[in-house]
């Protein structure tokens, strides 16, 4: 019994002893790890002491630390903008013959007219002409045998031609007829194979040289679709040369109109007035230019001679709307342009009317080309050289400028530009092509061009130029913007 409580005390002895030793080793570890660490190296004499652990302090901030750089986002590279195709340019000898006038047919593309003069010489100093024309129907690769809307008489020397709806082609110039020439006006309906009979205007007396300017309303939508307006001059009095335009819907009935005189410098009465062009614009209307000079005298007998400076007031071109509505033909006072020189710019502008019924005026002015907005801005081009002979021409918003250039050594070479905008920027000046010709070549009666221009259709630029590089001849470019 004794052994058996012996036995038993000690087992009692044994299991307190060893609830207080974990008790002690709970209390030691919410005392802190570090007794903990010192109890089981206290009861383990024999084990391997270990190192303290330590935690790894984090850095602290230092003034001589370089801060990490904040990230940028790399920018997407700004797309190029992207650059029309370098129009396609192609040239042409269309004929022997000078002062050139072409139409494009704004209805037919690749049907294009060129009105040639061919002078025949009646004296040393003196000459008429038989103007031809010839027509392309497939964009300039051929063209027809030429045709006389005149026949064999000789007559004067600026010819002019203009496409209207339906395949009519219309071609004004002025005959011979006691006193002087007058204005008349024929079309075709074929092709140029027959024309009607001419019609001989009797609104103002037979004077000189005419110097015709016709176009069509070829505007879809407008009221006078298809009336042709012809421009002219004549001597209205001792002042100075009127400007006359006659118009028709029918090519029978023509009507008459006068464009008022607009304010002058005091002092300068006389107006002598040249070089008229006219368009016709969508809302039904049209516009015709002129260079005008005021003069403090001149005289009938010597119309060219406008005298030394003191006798000039001013040298410009004014610019006048046109209304007509089948019975009569309302012309407002003319609105001056631009100024301008009196070098090459009395029988070369541009004119040309854009969709929105704005017209634009292109001139030589001191060796450059001046582009003018009518009620807008202006902007002069010139490349190395002398700047002369302007043509215009608009579709939608492209504008298409073509010029000659004479350099230093006198070679004359074709050049142009586009804008694709409106007139907002243009192509930088490129040449139609390297052949090049020389003013001494073109020793003829104005010149181996005179009323060069340019018309659309289709999109394709057509433009017809005097040039003398083989003979006195007619060329073409076609410009595909």
């Amino acid at each position: 019994m004794r052994t058996e409580a012996t036995t038993l005390g000690r087992r009692v002895f044994r299991i307190v002893f060893a609830i207080a030793v974990i008790a002690s080793i709970v209390v030691l570890a919410v005392a802190g790890g570090t007794a903990v660490l010192r109890a089981v190296a206290t009861a383990s004499a024999t084990a391997t002491p270990q190192p303290t652990l330590q935690p790894t302090p984090r850095p602290s901030p230092s003034a001589t630390a370089t801060p990490l750089p904040t990230p940028v986002p790399t920018p997407s590279p700004t797309p190029s903008p992207t650059l029309p195709a370098a129009p396609q340019v192609t040239e042409q000898r269309v004929a022997s013959g000078t002062e050139p006038s072409s139409a494009a047919d704004p209805f037919h593309p690749g049907v294009v007219a060129i009105v040639s003069e061919n002078i025949a010489w009646q004296s040393a100093s003196s000459g008429c002409s038989r103007p031809a024309v010839r027509i392309t129907t497939n964009g300039g690769a051929t063209w027809s045998a030429p045709s006389y809307p005149w026949g064999a008489r000789c007559q004067d020397i600026h010819g002019m031609v203009a496409w209207g709806p339906n395949g009519r082609l219309w071609a004004g110039d002025a005959v011979g007829v006691g006193g002087g020439v007058q204005m008349s006006v024929t079309h075709s309906d074929d092709m140029g194979k027959t024309w009607s009979k001419l019609f001989i205007e009797k609104f103002t007396p037979a004077w000189v040289g005419c110097f015709p300017s016709i176009a069509v309303d070829d505007w879809p939508g407008s009221p006078n679709l298809g009336t042709v307006y012809v421009a002219y001059n004549w001597l209205a009095n001792k002042y100075g040369p009127g400007v006359s335009v006659i118009a028709s819907r029918d090519g029978s009935t023509w009507i008459h109109g006068e464009v008022p005189l607009g304010p002058a410098p005091s002092g300068y009465p006389y107006a002598w007035r040249l070089g008229y062009r006219i368009a016709a614009a969508p809302d039904g209307t049209a516009y015709v230019s002129f260079y005008e000079s005021s003069l403090k005298h001149w005289s009938t007998a010597s119309i060219f001679n406008e005298g030394s400076s003191s006798n000039v007031g001013r040298r410009g071109y004014e610019i006048a709307h046109v209304h007509f509505d089948g019975k009569a033909v309302v012309i407002g006072g003319p609105t001056w342009s631009t100024n301008t020189d009196l070098t090459e710019t009395q029988f070369q502008s541009g004119l040309a009317v854009d969709d929105a019924s704005k017209s634009w005026l292109a001139v030589e002015n001191k060796g450059k080309i001046r582009l003018v907005e009518l009620g807008g801005t202006s902007r002069d081009f010139a490349v190395s050289g002398f700047n002369f002979k302007p043509s215009l021409a608009i579709s939608g918003r492209t504008i298409f400028l073509g010029w000659h250039v004479r350099d230093s050594v006198g070679r004359i070479r074709t050049y142009y530009t586009l804008s694709y905008d409106g007139g907002a920027t243009f192509l930088p000046p490129a040449r139609i092509s390297d052949k090049y010709w020389l003013k001494s070549a073109a020793a003829v009666t104005n010149g181996v061009g005179l009323r060069e221009d340019a018309t659309f259709s289709g999109g394709v630029v057509y433009y017809a130029y005097g040039d003398a590089r083989s003979g006195l001849a007619v060329y073409m470019a076609v410009i595909k913007p």
